[in-house]
């Protein structure tokens, strides 16, 4: 079986799927339009991030990551957790709730140590605006790195190459107008999503599993 491992080698594994060399120019959206599929239907560990932004007193929110560059790719899509801590005054680490947008705006603007965040387009907002500077801390899942001819492989590739494929042929059914098995691409990338997701979620929560030796010395 020819290796799934870079972003041309998967383009030509899905020409060869297709069977036809008239899509050519077309596969590089199927792609992409497979990698939305996957920021949508997945949450991977590889997909987590961490970034820490200074905020000055009197600042009411401050900008989402949204940095698109080909192998430094950070595009945030789902906050995970998010902490503030002052700089001034010894103050302790205070994990935000979220508010919804029309919560937030009932809440008022009052100053004090933020308590509460919300998410407005590609910004987000303190609640209470905070009165002293200090730094705030977020955990969020981000888009996979698209693949390109600049960024060659990523994990989810790396990871489950199978998924990749699949998912790409499912989006050319709609170009193709049926002339693909669109039920069959769709449970094979369906069975490969469920199962990556299980394995992600295998590793992460060991809950109840017990080590003991296999025999006394």
């Amino acid at each position: 079986m020819a290796s799934l491992s870079t972003y041309n080698e998967l383009r030509a594994a899905v020409a060869s799927y297709l069977g036809r060399d008239d899509l050519d120019e077309q596969i590089p959206t199927f792609i992409r339009m497979a990698e939305k599929r996957i920021d949508r239907d997945l949450r991977l560990r590889c997909m987590e991030r961490r970034a820490t932004a200074q905020v000055q007193a009197g600042a009411k929110g401050t900008s989402l990551p949204c940095r698109h560059v080909d192998g430094d790719w950070d595009v945030f899509m789902e906050m995970r957790d998010i902490t503030w801590r002052p700089h001034e005054g010894g103050g302790e680490v205070v994990t935000l709730e979220y508010l919804p947008p029309d919560e937030f705006q009932v809440a008022g603007m009052r100053t004090g140590q933020p308590e509460a965040y919300t998410i407005i387009g590609s910004d987000l907002f303190f609640m209470p605006v905070p009165d002293v500077c200090g730094s705030l801390t977020m955990a969020y899942y981000a888009e996979v790195p698209p693949l390109s001819d600049a960024q060659e492989c990523n994990a989810v590739l790396h990871t489950a190459p199978d998924l990749y494929l699949y998912g790409t042929l499912l989006e050319s059914a709609p170009y193709t107008r049926g002339s693909v098995p669109y039920e069959m691409w769709t449970q094979f990338y369906t069975a490969a999503k469920q199962k990556l997701q299980h394995n992600e979620d295998h590793a992460r929560y060991t809950a109840g599993l017990r080590m003991q030796p296999t025999r006394r010395i």
